[in-house]
């Protein structure tokens, strides 16, 4: 009986040591501006039709993404996602450009091969 109890001490004892924090408050600040990860020049944009009838390429992923930031930086976003992920093609469904904010759904693709790279788009994009 005398070892039970003793037992049952050093149980209650050490599980009493482990405590759960209680606070779940997070603090900081969440930057505005985006920036490139590095090999970002390496996912590439493309017309979503074309990389849909690509056998070289999968579908990885289909995100929708609101932001108060203007087209290029949303189009960063995207593009760090997909690195992130491990795509290295993108195409947009939809798009939409309100006052101060962006809407669009984007496709994160993996292409073995890529398809040629037809339409420039602006220096950053």
């Amino acid at each position: 009986m005398l070892r039970i109890l003793f037992t049952f001490s050093i149980f209650v004892f050490f599980s009493s040591c482990n405590t759960i924090p209680t606070s779940t408050s997070v603090y900081g600040t969440t930057p505005n501006e985006t920036t490139p990860l590095r090999g970002f020049t390496k996912v590439s944009v493309h017309p979503d039709k074309l990389l849909k009838i690509n056998t070289n390429c999968d579908l990885a992923m289909r995100i929708q993404i609101v932001q108060s930031k203007n087209y290029a930086e949303t189009i960063m976003e995207l593009k760090n996602r997909a690195l992130i992920i491990g795509g290295n093609a993108i195409s947009l469904s939809t798009m939409k450009e309100y006052n101060s904010s962006t809407y669009l759904i984007g496709k994160i693709y993996l292409c073995s091969k890529k398809p040629f790279h037809l339409h420039p788009h602006p220096i950053g994009i």
